[in-house]
């Protein structure tokens, strides 16, 4: 059985962050445009990584998701490997 009380927390936890960085991402980017440094720089690759990997893990949070549901028709290795080490219960595995 999935944890679908976890699913739902990442997911509504991921999405404002997700947005939160993107912002980050074009104001540090006209910033960079006004003034290029280096820590303008390191700013926006820093914010652009934890955007990425926010929405790699809103994809394994909507697979979780539907394979809660069932209707995944047919499964990916990877999202069923690491959809069921972070969002299915222990005893389930």
């Amino acid at each position: 059985m999935y944890r679908t009380r976890r699913i739902q927390a990442c997911k509504w936890t991921a999405i404002p962050l997700a947005v939160y960085f993107l912002s980050q991402i074009f104001a540090r980017w006209k910033a960079f445009f006004q003034s290029p440094t280096g820590w303008n720089y390191v700013a926006i690759l820093a914010a652009l990584t934890l955007f990425l990997a926010l929405m790699a893990m809103l994809a394994l949070v909507v697979y979780a998701e539907e394979r809660a549901r069932g209707q995944i028709t047919r499964t990916r290795p990877w999202f069923e490997r690491w959809s069921a080490r972070l969002f299915m219960n222990s005893e389930d595995r």
